[in-house]
């Protein structure tokens, strides 16, 4: 039969050269690899590329034939570390996150709220907005580069286009310029400007045009519809994150500010010799599930970076990466938890992490461009160790016996000392 055998009683690294010469052949269906008697798929060979040399074992999320191999035959969680699984669908596994743990940390009554009641009442302001996209499109080129240009553009600033005619006001000036009615819409002085003059640069149509040259005439198409139907006032630009248009665009468009703040936010952590040091030679985003041995329950961490010696680390974006003002925000975000989390659950799967190991890679990038990477004192570690544990078992309990108290479990009164400062 067709195919390549390997005779020696181990499977090892050794044999990938010979390995990948043979996948690289053009086959007639999915070659398999004989040995003793035994078959290596295709699933088979690419996870032993994938762990070579390696000290734990990495298993894709899906195989070749699109089936999670994080579930078994009875959609059961099969623990493991995952490679390439989508934020998406490690956000909805059915296991304990960092942010649940964090969030039960604050009040069981915050965790019945956020993740029982699912009562969302936030309110995203644009600015606001703009800081989660720069903070995840930062990430993105920071630990998962691969693509990004092919994925996304950058919108035109219209700063940039100082020449073009961008207001109302512009458009009717031009018109008298050019013995033109100044009457109609803006939609309406456009046409009535590119009729007589199609030199004329009009801020609004060199954006439609770039967004059709890379989001594809499909999806502007589609995005225009939606703009007609609309009963507000919503630009193009803004349509464009339509779900009806969403699945047709070529590349998703990125306001150019948010591009900008992510891109250097980017170079700020590459030009940061220790932080570009501890994000080298390693995986992104790995997914991790382990049970927890002292309730039982299905723990999950997805990590932003682990090196192949098993070294975690986390990417954060904040607005100031000053270590005075850092100490106070990494503690109320919890982010003790989150490493101590992460390690354990870590150390659960089979990876080596290091004890009281989890630098975070901060960079600020609204006010100025700065990167500093933060490390928790062995004190802090310890506290960490004894809240995770007391948290976890507490959750369980809360679970098992839907119990959610708030801040106290008095049914009374709470004496409060008030502080003298300003009052004596």
């Amino acid at each position: 039969m067709d195919g390549l055998f390997l005779t020696d009683d181990m499977f090892d690294s050794a044999h990938m050269a010979s390995v990948e010469a043979f996948l690289s052949q053009i086959a007639p269906q999915p070659s398999t690899v004989l040995r003793n008697g035994f078959f290596f798929t295709d699933d088979d060979i690419e996870a032993a590329k994938l762990n070579e040399g390696l000290p734990f074992v990495i298993t894709p999320a899906y195989d070749t034939a699109g089936t999670p191999n994080f579930f078994d035959a009875n959609g059961n969680l099969v623990a493991g570390i995952y490679a390439n699984m989508p934020n998406e669908v490690y956000h909805s596994l059915p296991a304990t996150s960092s942010s649940q743990v964090k969030k039960y940390a604050k009040s069981p009554a915050h965790y019945k709220r956020a993740y029982i009641d699912k009562i969302d009442r936030k309110r995203t302001a644009k600015s606001t907005e703009r800081t989660y996209d720069a903070g995840t499109y930062s990430h993105e080129l920071i630990l998962e580069p691969e693509g990004f240009y092919e994925r996304y553009f950058r919108l035109l600033n219209p700063v940039e286009h100082e020449n073009s005619l961008h207001t109302t006001d512009d458009l009717r000036e031009k018109c008298k310029e050019l013995n033109l009615a100044v009457s109609g819409t803006k939609a309406a002085l456009t046409e009535r400007i590119l009729q007589a003059d199609p030199s004329v640069l009009i801020f609004e149509e060199q954006q439609k045009r770039h967004l059709i040259d890379h989001a594809g005439e499909q999806a502007v198409l589609k995005a225009l519809e939606v703009q007609a139907d609309s009963t507000g006032r919503p630009s193009l630009v803004d349509c464009m994150s339509d779900d009806l248009v969403k699945p047709l665009l070529n590349q998703t468009p990125i306001d150019p500010i948010v591009w900008d703040d992510a891109h250097r936010a980017c170079e700020t952590v590459r030009n940061h010799e220790w932080a570009n040091t501890i994000l080298q030679n390693g995986f992104a985003e790995l997914s991790v599930i382990a049970q927890c041995p002292e309730t039982g329950m299905m723990l999950k961490v997805r990590f932003d970076w682990l090196s192949k010696d098993g070294v975690p680390a986390d990417v954060k974006t904040t607005r100031s990466a000053n270590p005075l003002m850092a100490a106070y925000q990494f503690g109320d975000l919890g982010y003790d938890l989150q490493a101590y989390m992460y390690t354990y659950v870590g150390r659960l799967a089979g990876i080596p992490c290091p004890t009281n190991v989890f630098p975070f890679v901060a960079v600020e990038y609204l006010d100025a461009d700065i990167c500093e990477v933060f490390e928790l004192s062995d004190a802090d570690w310890e506290i960490a160790e004894r809240n995770f544990h007391r948290h976890i078992k507490n959750l369980h309990r809360s679970l098992e016996d839907n119990d959610w108290p708030g801040y106290t479990q008095r049914n009374g009164s709470t004496l409060l000392t008030l502080p003298k400062r300003g009052r004596v």
